[in-house]
């Protein structure tokens, strides 16, 4: 089986959420939005993952790629091949499909914890964040979780979208606070503190992320299989 990572040169690592996938039997082919590589059909693919990046929807840096990513989006829901948009892969989501997305008041960066409906699909966290946006879904969409910053989870047929990061190692965040210094002065942090808070909740990031893209597999990717091609499987743990 196929998974399709739709990512940015510069962030391009599927972290925890890749190797579960591999775990559950999909292989990775990777898609870099910034190098046009988003591609107009989805023959051959069995799931889509949409990753982060230091993009933002409401002030898109590449509209051309923006637009090729929503229609990538579209084409999946149309397939029924499944979707797991995380941050602005959720940004994209909920901008596809009729959502909208904001700038937010202050960065939301750091280990936030969130007010869930579904513990078992989306749990309280924390989780990793970063980023600047706020996120309205789409209206025919469940919001699964929010909290203080705005919806932090949505929901659709075969497509969970969240606005944290449950892939990112801690390596990564340390790259992305090198980054982004100024992201952490405006959220009160400190490069040093976040990385070891961030290596320490490492096993715990690690099992939170693998129940997740369990949950999607077995939840939210099943809805689609079921809809959908006779000829489409969902792996088994």
């Amino acid at each position: 089986m196929i998974a399709l990572v739709v990512a940015n040169s510069t962030d391009n690592d599927a972290g925890y959420v890749g190797d579960r996938l591999v775990d559950r039997g999909y292989t990775l082919r990777t898609a870099l939005r910034d190098r046009g590589e988003i591609p107009r059909d989805l023959a051959s693919v069995d799931a889509v993952l949409l990753l982060g990046s230091d993009w933002s929807v409401h002030s898109p840096v590449d509209p051309d790629a923006l637009v090729a990513e929503c229609e990538l989006v579209k084409t999946a829901r149309s397939a029924e091949v499944p979707v797991l948009g995380l941050c602005y892969g959720a940004q994209v989501v909920a901008h596809a499909l009729g959502g909208r997305v904001s700038l937010a008041a202050r960065p939301e960066v750091g280990f936030v914890e969130v007010d869930t409906d579904d513990d078992e699909l989306v749990p309280a966290g924390p989780w990793p964040a970063f980023h600047v946006d706020v996120v309205d879904p789409p209206p025919d969409a469940r919001v699964v979780a929010r909290n203080a910053c705005g919806t932090q989870a949505f929901l659709l047929p075969g497509v969970l979208a969240v606005q944290f990061h449950p892939e990112v190692r801690p390596d990564v965040l340390d790259d992305w606070a090198r980054r982004f210094p100024e992201l952490l002065v405006a959220a009160g942090l400190d490069r040093e503190s976040l990385v070891t808070e961030a290596r320490d909740r490492e096993p715990a990031a690690r099992s939170a992320a693998y129940a997740l893209v369990d949950a999607f597999l077995d939840r939210v990717a099943h809805v689609a299989h079921v809809a959908g091609q006779p000829g489409r499987s969902v792996s088994s743990p």
